[in-house]
């Protein structure tokens, strides 16, 4: 048997991956009883998440604005200078680190194309170093290096990104991937704490609930005395709490439930000060001191516990509810097996009679659920209705503070000054309608995620039901007289564990789902949609192509010709001038937002993303049941053939069936105990 009763602490990168191992051993165990006895739903259902879970690997991304040491801190970590650092912003595109014996890169290019470099040469690909290498960089997608160290060993990449704040496409990229990775490095500079674009991005580009899965590394440089940089640290360590529920009161609503659990369940950030430049030469030096001093130890142990206990726990959860679930079905089988080749041909055939109708009874009762799950998706969207409904409202009305607040003077309505006016509104409008969007749209999701967790556990009595009746096709063909002694405890195995865990993980594949993709928020594709819209008049004016929603604004630009550059210094002449000159941006922006409503569809998409979530449980319930009741029914079916055959069971295929149910029962007994372990990590 394992020994897995002694690496329930998964705590380290090594005890997370001997338990996954042994699970996976265990899992390949029980495929091989599956086919043995003719599970192959079963079996073909282990083999597919033993082979997503050897796929499987932890993605860091090391975020934050440009030159606060990113990289650097990602070489402390690979413990070697293996990406581009220097004093001007240096990371051009996206870098990943894996883990391969041979260091070499590939690097992967916006046009499909793909390309094996030497690992020397990663400067001239991926940098702003030279301007030949930036103009390389711009034609880059993602560069891998592959590289021989301790860390990505451990099936970790790590995920250099350019500056937040660096350049407008950059950003974007980097916000493009947070919603795919496992954790999140937000590296800030003690020497300038909080920015206002960390602290923007912080409130409206982060979810709070993803405060649990992001480290912020306060990175010193060595220029402040020990207690200044503890109360820098403590400082950034009270701003983020503060942004997070702050934000948390926006999208759940200070007076919900949601918001009462959220602030009980919060904690504080994870805010840990580090050396990262003497961290590196510590590792480089092998200096154990001076690694000490930098506070690294420290930041790399948060990272790992991160990783292993709070996001490898999903991972060996639904392992362990994969065992739980095929062994279950095993001795299901075995049991079936053994006490109808005991009946008379005439009993069984009315057992058997019954037990399919008993099949058919679940999926009707399985339909009816699904019929409950269309009547929660129609009332959720119904619920949603008030917020639809004033949605264009809601971001008009942002435009127009935009404006209203845009200070403006006599300078600002001269003719030469007018583009630059036009620009800077356009920026300013574009700003407030995508935070409005990405906080109507986070409202939205969260009120979906609420419908979503509340269906879930209104189908947990349809779950009870479930096992409640393959149990009863199971105690159909009970010969109480003639049991043998290993099933009888394989039984009493059986039925404890099936009682406590379910179906081995009807929805932790639901819940898993949503641990990657949270970074940021929002309906994918809604929160920047009616921000990216709008076009800037510089754009116009360079001559690009207009899409509809951009019309208004060579109106906007024609207004420039009407001024003068010649006006009153009339402070009153001014003020009039100024609030004109709003209100025709205001019409015109108004027509804007006329033209978009009247080309989108904002309601239906919302309904799509709904109606989606919901098809998603329903999936997952229909894959998760049909594998047992398919192998249930083909089961019985296999037995209904040999009894009209008269086969019997040799002695070699009755203790070949012992001895698998002795350690089917043994192991459903001890992955339990790591379940449970497993879900008290995850509910933590």
């Amino acid at each position: 048997m394992s020994q897995m009763e002694s690496t329930l602490d998964f705590s380290s990168y090594s005890s997370f991956h001997e338990t996954s191992k042994e699970l996976a051993e265990n899992l390949a165990q029980l495929k091989e009883y599956c086919e043995f006895l003719g599970l192959d739903n079963t079996a073909g259902s282990i083999a597919e998440t033993v082979e997503k879970n050897s796929k499987e690997h932890f993605e860091v991304a090391i975020v934050g604005e440009f030159k606060r040491g990113k990289s650097t801190i990602i070489n402390a970590l690979l413990g070697k200078d293996v990406l581009p650092a220097d004093v001007l912003p240096a990371t051009a595109t996206l870098n990943r680190v894996t883990y391969s014996t041979e260091p070499y890169v590939m690097v992967e290019y916006k046009n499909g194309k793909s390309e094996k470099v030497d690992i020397s040469h990663l400067a001239d690909y991926v940098t702003k170093l030279s301007f030949e290498s930036e103009k390389i960089a711009e034609t880059v997608k993602e560069a891998t290096v592959y590289y021989d160290t301790e860390f990505c060993r451990n099936h970790v990449d790590i995920i250099d990104t350019p500056g937040l704040n660096d350049d407008e496409q950059m950003t974007n990229v980097t916000l493009s991937i947070l919603p795919e990775i496992d954790a999140a490095v937000f590296v800030i500079s003690a020497n300038s704490p909080f920015s206002q674009f960390e602290k923007d991005f912080l409130e409206k580009k982060m979810l709070t609930s993803d405060l649990g899965r992001v480290i912020f590394a306060v990175n010193c440089f060595g220029t402040f005395s020990k207690e200044d940089e503890d109360r820098i640290v403590e400082t950034v360590e009270k701003r983020i709490e503060s942004y997070v529920m702050e934000k948390a009161k926006k999208v759940l609503g200070e007076s919900s439930k949601e918001f009462s659990v959220y602030r009980r369940k919060i904690g504080k950030p994870k805010v840990i000060g580090i050396y990262a430049k003497k961290a590196l030469t510590a590792k480089m030096e092998n200096d154990p001191v001076m690694l000490e001093e930098s506070n690294f130890p420290k930041f790399e142990s948060v990272l790992e516990n991160m990783l292993t206990q709070e996001r490898g726990a999903i991972s060996l959860q639904i392992l362990a509810n994969k065992i739980i679930s095929a062994g279950s079905e095993v001795i299901n089988s075995i049991v079936i097996h053994e006490n109808a080749l005991m009946m008379e041909t005439d009993e069984f055939m009315e057992k058997y009679q019954l037990a399919v109708e008993e099949i058919e009874g679940i999926r009707t009762k399985k339909r009816e659920e699904f019929v409950r799950i269309n009547e929660s998706a129609n009332r959720v969207f119904e619920e949603l209705q008030p917020i639809l409904d004033g949605y264009w409202q809601n971001i008009e009305d942002s435009a127009m503070e935009a404006i209203d607040d845009y200070q403006m003077s006599a300078e600002d309505l001269k003719h030469e000054k007018m583009k630059i006016v036009y620009e800077r509104l356009n920026s300013k409008i574009k700003e407030n309608i995508e935070n409005k969007a990405q906080l109507i749209c986070e409202q939205i999701q969260n009120e979906i995620n609420v419908g979503l967790s509340d269906e879930a556990s209104r189908l947990q009595s349809f779950e009870d039901e479930f096992f409640e009746s393959i149990n009863k096709i199971q105690e159909m063909f009970n010969v109480n007289t003639r049991r043998n002694r290993s099933t009888g405890t394989v039984d009493s195995v059986i039925g404890s564990v099936i009682g406590s865990v379910g179906i081995g993980g009807l929805f932790i594949g639901f819940r898993e789902a949503g641990v990657k993709g949270a970074l940021l928020g929002g309906l994918t594709g809604l929160t920047t949609w009616v921000a990216t819209s709008f076009l800037l008049v510089s754009t116009v004016a360079a001559g690009a192509a207009l899409s509809p929603a951009g019309l208004c604004l060579i109106a906007i630009a024609g207004l420039a010709g009407t001024f003068t550059g010649k006006f009153s210094v009339d402070k009153f002449l001014v003020k009039e001038r100024i609030d004109k000159f709003k209100a025709n941006f205001k019409v015109q922006v108004k027509k804007q937002f006329y033209e978009m409503k009247i080309n989108s569809d904002f309601t239906e998409t919302v309904r799509q993303q709904v109606y989606t979530s919901f098809s998603g449980l329903k999936e997952k319930i229909e894959e998760e049941t049909e594998i047992i009741l398919k192998d249930t029914q083909k089961t019985l079916d296999k037995l209904n053939d040999q009894k009209q055959k008269k086969k019997e069971f040799s002695d070699n295929e009755k203790m070949r069936l012992q001895g698998i149910a002795e350690y089917t029962g043994s192991l459903l007994a001890e992955t339990y105990n790591l379940h449970k372990t497993l879900a008290d990590a995850l509910d933590a």
